[in-house]
């Protein structure tokens, strides 16, 4: 699964910094170096001290700041967020890990053998499962795990509500090996992404529709889980979720006594780290930067962000039904000036993005968004008339006794946040349009996410998952959770979702692109900025900080090999 969304702070919190040991950087006068950011392919920054088992403490706590317990605790379910991964990522099966360039790797806890071969022209894929593997209830972890994870994927069955079915749409069947520790995965002809698929898996108790839909829902069900760590306290009202050591864990062991999530809002996390009430923050804007810099026993780590932020624009909304007003409207944003509000006092700028399948450092990159839409507030006047919202008394635009009035959520409390919502305002005003700016907490994202309570939301993706084309369904479909503007039409859905069965990468890289821009011309999402992540972290965390691709998200890596180096 690639794109998970991102609270609606991350439109600024995802930005950052400075990094250091980039080819084209300049130096401020701190001393740190500029960057423009990785733009060539497969150029990937990273900062995470990694570390191997040997060289980590035995036991220790730590505590991480988490924007927001979620209701939905199934990390496959479509209203899943990054803090659902987040939460998971310690008491669930990681059957795989990310490299920071996004080459796979397979845990040996879970998997002792992986092979691929071609079979008549299929691509078939044996897994060998680790037989100590069961989950907490005392249940195997076999391939009836891998059967029910594609039954649920693989789009056929409606009554699942998922966030995702690419790739798993793709299988012909899923079927048991040679005894029940051994499934083989056999596509419907060649299909390149075949390690990114089955990274995590169903328990049983969740197979069903129903269960799938609601089980984990508010209730993280620690006896399902199978993972070098288990729940010890979930207190979603507290804003706190509790890890011990796994008794019933088989595999590597993990090195620390406790690890908790505390949930806050970004100013009181910079508060907290501060006060050493927790070991790392993401430091989001240059106010925060310089307010943890200088915390004693801090280290700052930075690297590329494997992130889409973007403005969508409801479809549905009375106002925006008509693809020429969303245009229009999009004309008359000045991308740049939110990138510079975005990234000031950070020493880094970017090419400003275009394409939500891949980035600017990779492969096969196309920018088409720009080939769409470039800032032009005559053109954006220009549009709206055209569309019948005409200029009135007060100088917002009106069509008939219907007024081009707005709303605008913003989530969080980030200076960075607010700035930009002014600043988009402003820009609206601008081409006469009202938008009104409604603050909700963080904890109020997945109910303006979910419920689509917005005319224009600022959100972003975050990609767990080099190969941005296989997700092109996610993005684009029409019944996909992601396609939260709803301007792309089923027409479209045949073509976008051929892409990831064509057989070779450039074909895919090809078609992908024309059927970004095809979706793109339905003017329903803006991408506004890539950028990059700085964390502030106690000196001597290992194996946690910027790392693009790798492990849960980009910010840390296998569940037990996240701790303190030895001194």
């Amino acid at each position: 699964m690639r794109r998970i969304p991102l609270s609606g702070l991350a439109i600024a919190a995802a930005a950052s910094l400075v990094l250091s040991g980039c080819s084209s950087a300049d130096t401020d006068n701190s001393g740190q170096k500029k960057s423009k950011g990785a733009t060539s392919e497969n150029e990937v920054l990273t900062s995470y001290n990694p570390q191997p088992a040997s060289n980590l403490q035995e036991g220790g706590k730590l505590t991480l700041p988490i924007v927001e317990i979620p209701d939905q605790l199934n990390t496959l379910h479509g209203n899943a967020s990054l803090y659902t991964s987040k939460i998971s990522w310690y008491y669930q099966p990681q059957m795989s890990f990310n490299d920071p360039k996004g080459n796979v790797t397979y845990n040996e806890d879970y998997l002792t053998d992986v092979k691929q071969t071609t079979v008549d022209g299929n691509t078939e894929v044996t897994y060998d499962i680790n037989p100590k593997a069961k989950w907490n209830d005392g249940q195997d972890i076999d391939w009836t795990s891998f059967r029910d994870t594609w039954n649920a994927l693989n789009g056929k069955d409606k009554e699942y509500d998922v966030s995702s079915t690419d790739g798993y749409s793709s299988i012909a069947s899923v079927k048991k090996g040679k005894d029940a520790k051994q499934a083989i995965v056999t596509f419907d002809g060649p299909f390149v992404y075949w390690k990114s698929l089955f990274n995590s898996v169903l328990n049983p108790h969740i197979a069903k529709a129903k269960d799938f839909n609601k089980a984990y829902v508010n209730n993280p069900h620690p006896e399902w889980g199978a993972g070098p760590y288990t729940i010890a306290k979930f207190d979603a009202k507290g804003g706190t979720v509790s890890y011990k050591p796994n008794p019933k864990w088989w595999g590597a062991k993990p090195h620390l006594d406790e690890f908790t999530f505390v949930q806050m809002e970004s100013s009181a996390s910079i508060n907290a780290f501060k006060n050493g009430q927790i070991d790392a923050v993401q430091a989001t804007n240059a106010e925060e930067l310089n307010q943890v810099k200088s915390v004693k026993g801090t280290e700052l780590r930075r690297g590329t962000t494997t992130s889409n932020n973007l403005l969508v624009f409801n479809s549905t909304s009375p106002q925006l039904k008509d693809p020429a007003v969303r245009k229009a409207l999009m004309e008359g944003i000045d991308r740049s000036q939110l990138a510079k509000i975005t990234f000031q006092g950070l020493g880094y700028t970017e090419p400003l993005p275009g394409s939500f399948s891949l980035f600017p450092f990779q492969k096969g990159y196309q920018d088409n968004f720009g080939k769409l839409v470039k800032f032009d507030a005559a053109t954006a006047k220009k549009g709206l008339d055209a569309a019948g919202w005409k200029a009135g008394s007060d100088g917002v635009r009106a069509k008939g006794s219907e007024k081009l009035e707005l709303t605008f959520p913003t989530i969080g409390d980030s200076s960075t946040v607010k700035a930009r919502a002014t600043a988009l305002a402003q820009m609206m005003k601008d081409i006469g349009v009202k938008l009104n700016i409604e603050a909700h907490p963080s904890a109020d994202f997945n109910k303006v996410f979910t419920e689509r309570a917005f005319d224009i939301f600022g959100m972003g993706f975050i990609s767990s998952d080099p190969n941005g084309m296989l997700f092109l369904c996610q993005m684009y479909c029409s019944d996909s959770t992601l396609n939260v503007s709803r301007s792309v039409p089923k027409s479209l859905d045949k073509e976008v979702k051929a892409v990831t069965n064509l057989p070779t990468l450039d074909e895919q890289l090809d078609a992908g692109n024309k059927a970004e821009l095809k979706a793109m011309e339905t003017y329903g999402i803006m991408p506004t900025h890539n950028g990059s992540t700085i964390w502030a972290v106690k000196k001597g965390l290992a194996n946690y900080g910027a790392a693009q691709f790798y492990g849960n998200y980009g910010n840390m890596g296998a569940p037990e090999l996240i701790g303190w180096q030895k001194k």
